[in-house]
């Protein structure tokens, strides 16, 4: 029977057998090999319509773990088969060591012994299955193999979900602190009755604060939406100019307090856009607002839009200190910041841009030399 999905690519499923007895390493051979035979009916344990395509088989072998691990430095496996008895490595100190050599491989111990017990502590110890030599047939080969493939995905994602939950805590632990902080010091000088204009003063620092709350669950709320695919694009006729004038009017005042030029120009006759013009606006303001907090006094920082091929393209440009070529590549994951500009924001803003500019099925992209400014761009 085929052995089915498990690669991501289409590419064969890479088998690396672990095992000093050339005969053994055979037989398991020969049963992939069997397991490949396609038939009529399929595999009895998928359901109907839910089975994965059919996949080739590639095996390699070796027989000491010292070989396994070069092996796996040459070329990676989706899976190994390891011998639990190898002339350079016994009993559950196998499994300890092929896990700290790849941390993500899925691991099926073979051993001659029919011990429950150990079997337990194979799988305590890091391994997806474990079989029982003389009793192995291809089809339960091939489950093994599949399954340990998937219980290995099922773990990986179950880490990053734990380290993005992690991360988020830890934003809105840190991120959410200043602004409560600061309500909870207005509140207590209001409780003390403060002349009118100190109360004004007060309730504007409150509203302030409120509306940076506001604003940092909105960007949780939306990366959340975008990694799972659900950001909300309302699509209509959309003037490239109004989004630059709208995105001028709302940034002009920040650019004077900081000492910045801002200059926002829109090429003339453009083509009418089927877009979001709110989410645009927020793209191009994270895009913005980046440049401005970045870019030193005295500097300046455009905003444009022009005719491309495809569409509109905007861009904003800054003359500002640049980004090390060791950055860019991590700019639009999500909670990254340079360790220079940490705590700078929840690091979220360039991801959403990202995924916004996707949404409407463009590429955001970045130009940049350390000292010669930053451009974003992405067509519409």
């Amino acid at each position: 029977m085929p052995l089915r999905g498990t690669s991501r690519d289409g590419a064969p499923l890479s088998v690396l057998i672990v095992e000093d007895n050339p005969g053994d390493a055979e037989l398991l051979r020969v049963l992939l090999d069997e397991a490949e035979e396609p038939t009529a009916t399929g595999d009895d344990d998928e359901e109907d319509g839910d089975a994965p395509p059919p996949l080739q088989i590639a095996v390699r072998w070796v027989e000491r773990l010292r070989d396994a691990r070069a092996a796996l430095a040459d070329a990676p496996a989706d899976v190994v088969l390891l011998d639990l008895s190898l002339p350079d490595a016994r009993g559950l100190s196998t499994v300890a060591q092929m896990r700290a050599a790849a941390p993500t491989l899925p691991i099926v111990v073979l051993t001659g012994l029919d011990d429950e017990a150990l079997a337990v502590r194979a799988m305590r110890a890091g391994a997806q299955d474990y079989l029982v030599k003389g009793t192995v047939t291809a089809p339960g080969l091939r489950r093994a193999v599949r399954h340990a493939v998937e219980r290995q995905r099922l773990v990986d994602a179950a880490q990053r979900a734990t380290a993005a939950r992690d991360v988020v805590l830890g934003v809105v632990a840190h991120d959410l602190r200043n602004p409560l902080s600061t309500i909870k010091m207005c509140a207590a000088a209001l409780g003390a009755a403060p002349e009118p204009a100190q109360a004004a003063e007060l309730s504007g620092v409150v509203r302030n604060a409120a509306d940076w709350m506001e604003r940092i669950i909105r960007d949780l709320l939306d990366v959340t939406a975008i990694e799972a695919g659900r950001l909300t694009i309302d699509r209509a006729p959309l003037d490239p100019a109004a989004v630059i004038a709208r995105a001028r009017e709302q940034f002009a005042p920040l650019a004077a307090e900081r000492g910045l030029t801002l200059v926002a120009d829109a090429a003339p006759d453009l083509p009418s856009l089927n877009a979001d013009g709110e989410r645009l606006l927020q793209a191009l303001g994270n895009l913005l607002g980046n440049a401005l907090k970045f870019t030193p006094r005295g500097g300046t920082v455009w905003l444009t839009a022009t005719e491309a091929p495809r569409g509109v393209r905007f861009a904003v440009r800054d003359s500002g200190p640049g980004i090390a070529p060791e950055h860019l590549p991590h700019l639009f994951d999500r909670f990254w910041q340079a360790r220079e500009t940490r705590r700078a924001g929840a690091g979220l803003g360039l991801a959403i841009a990202q995924g916004i500019v996707q949404a409407h099925g463009g590429r955001i992209s970045v130009q940049s030399s350390v000292g010669e400014g930053a451009e974003f761009d992405f067509t519409i």
